[in-house]
């Protein structure tokens, strides 16, 4: 009897269905970061089942030929530059019937175990809509992670803007004892479920507002999730890093950082946000007194 029971439980294991990921990168001028990020690729105990990269009108493209190289499926698509939003859209919707989709910056490399121990911890937990890594600052120059955090997710400060809990040392994410839910992901690294982008998908087939260009997107989308009922999670069991081409606001270019609180006056108007009126305030004094 016991044989019969554990042959009937390898039986069942060995019929479940694997789940399936695509991935979603778009690339702008990429060169110096590239060969990092296929490598992290290439190193996946779990390799994902196809990798779509959309260029958005780099000017120079010969980088985007070392894609040659990568050992599974890989896609390339040449587009114009309109923007972030966009050219996430275009490769979510060449794999939208995938089970899951990692959204995967071409300055984010992903740790060797990350898809699997993901996808594992998603296919465990089914509430959970978006899981994102702790995310580990990271210098292309030296090709070596730094002592600080980049982000572990997006938090409200004490007057209700958005803002990434980040620059803290390593160290700090002892404080973490397993997943936890945040309000907002960062997006240079996150996993989502079908069908839980399904549940969010507006106007235009778009997962990513377009009209936001880029900044404060992957924020908009992470509250729409939420407010469809699924989770949003940093898991600190799960490790990236990420290249972040500014430290701080002041290093963005103005014109930037009116993009940014612009898009942020969008994102509380459409998620209902009761710091409205705070965010039109930030945008005074970012559009009249550049701070």
């Amino acid at each position: 009897m016991l044989v019969h029971e554990v042959n009937s439980l390898s039986v069942q294991k060995s019929e479940r269905r694997i789940a399936t990921v695509g991935v979603v990168t778009v690339t702008y001028n990429s060169d110096r970061f590239f060969d990092e990020y296929l490598n992290a690729l290439r190193a996946q105990t779990r390799m994902p089942d196809l990798v779509v990269i959309v260029d958005s009108g780099s000017t120079q493209t010969e980088f985007l030929d070392r894609t040659a190289s990568y050992p599974g499926p890989i896609e390339v698509r040449l587009e114009t530059n309109r923007g972030y939003c966009v050219g996430n859209n275009i490769g979510w919707r060449r794999v939208r019937d995938f089970d899951y989709i990692l959204f995967l910056n071409p300055d984010a490399f992903i740790a060797p175990d990350f898809i699997e121990r993901a996808v594992d911890y998603m296919e465990t937990e089914s509430k959970v809509g978006m899981v994102m890594p702790s995310l580990i600052r990271y210098d292309i120059e030296r090709h070596e992670p730094l002592d600080a955090i980049d982000s572990t997710g997006v938090v409200r400060n004490w007057h209700g803007f958005p803002e990434r809990d980040q620059s803290k040392p390593v160290k700090a994410l002892t404080r973490y004892r397993g997943p936890n839910r945040i309000p907002w992901v960062c997006a240079a690294v996150v996993l989502c479920r079908r069908e839980a982008i399904n549940a969010v998908i507006e106007p235009g087939d778009q997962v990513f507002d377009e009209s936001f260009f880029m900044y404060k997107d992957d924020t908009d989308v992470s509250w729409r999730i939420r407010r469809a009922g699924w989770h949003v999670i940093h898991h600190p069991g799960l490790l990236g890093y990420h290249c972040r081409g500014w430290q701080d606001r002041r290093s963005m270019s103005r014109s930037a950082r009116i993009l940014s609180v612009r898009n942020e006056i969008k994102m509380c108007w459409k998620n209902r946000s009761p710091f409205l009126i705070a965010i039109l305030f930030k945008y005074v004094l970012v559009r009249c007194f550049d701070l």
